[in-house]
């Protein structure tokens, strides 16, 4: 649901392993995955290899076994409801998106007993429409929220003939480790045309991407997760797969799409802001973020 480029590609792996994959899409990118009848990979060494697909405008019957969310967030809810009449009480929705809000968003429609949380730490674009570009990386873990389950499991063993899964017992402590990265180089490498190598390069941009990160561990504390300064140094560690990266919030501005503000540096001001938990680059960020998103839509 939602398959633009994390979609997509991880659709594309779970055909490649013999499962009948549907793909809801939109645009120039659906288009092209109907016309063909397939989804196309370009991987790092310029292969390319393609799987068949159906990508309907809209979820349709029967009940899926698995569906994966990769809508961006503020498009959360309005998937739930067009997935609730198709969900079967079988059905399995698994949120492979940014932030650390979709989960819930998803079980309040759809129940809370069906929904996992997934985080993807790969780097993929559509710059071609019916074409993946991956780019950099790969992995993902998944868990269930609440703890250990027999769901989790099963759906693990599905995937991970597949995917480059890990099960995780602590997933939501593994969505706010992610917030991390994403708040620290998504806002930061948007407003500035930066790569995420770049932003590291310079002593001033580095500090800022760590004060980023610190305001997430400060939040995270308020919600009973504690991450600390070794993750931190993890996350701004300089990655060589990623140094000419540009994270999807810059890819989105430049395609003049809305921004997934609300669900990073925007979430961070937000809650910040609502616990009395200080957070001025993230609020700073988010601003300059809405700025550049609204010179866009005027075609400056």
């Amino acid at each position: 649901m939602g398959a633009g480029a994390v979609g997509t590609y991880y659709g594309a792996l779970l055909a490649r392993g013999g499962h009948e994959v549907t793909m809801i899409a939109r645009g120039p990118h659906r288009e092209a995955l109907v016309r063909a009848g397939r989804a196309i990979v370009r991987e790092p060494d310029g292969r390319l290899w393609d799987v068949p697909v159906r990508a309907p405008a809209q979820p349709e019957g029967p009940a899926p076994d698995l569906v994966l969310v990769t809508t961006k967030s503020h498009h959360t809810v309005a998937a739930a409801r067009a997935l609730e009449p198709v969900v079967g009480p079988g059905t399995t929705v698994l949120s492979l998106q940014n932030g650390v809000e979709n989960v819930g968003r998803l079980a309040a429609v759809l129940g809370p007993e069906r929904v996992l949380g997934a985080i993807a730490f790969v780097g993929l674009r559509v710059e071609e429409p019916g074409i993946v570009d991956h780019e950099a990386e790969g992995w993902v873990k998944m868990g269930d929220p609440s703890g250990p389950s027999e769901r989790a499991t099963r759906i693990h063993g599905l995937l991970a003939p597949c995917w480059d899964v890990a099960l995780s017992e602590r997933i939501v402590h593994d969505q706010w480790h992610k917030l991390l990265w994403n708040a620290g180089f998504n806002a930061i490498c948007a407003v500035t045309g930066a790569t995420a190598g770049e932003a590291l390069a310079t002593p001033d941009s580095e500090a800022l991407v760590r004060a980023a990160m610190w305001e997430v561990v400060a939040v995270a504390a308020r919600h009973g997760i504690r991450l600390g300064a070794e993750d931190v140094d993890e996350m701004a560690a300089p990655n060589l797969q990623l140094r000419d990266y540009h994270p999807s919030t810059a890819r989105d501005l430049e395609a003049g799409k809305p921004l997934e503000r609300d669900a990073l540096c925007g979430f961070l001001a937000r809650e910040g802001a609502a616990l009395g938990v200080p957070t001025p680059v993230n609020a700073v960020l988010d601003s300059l973020l809405a700025l550049r998103e609204n010179l866009a839509r005027t075609g400056r």
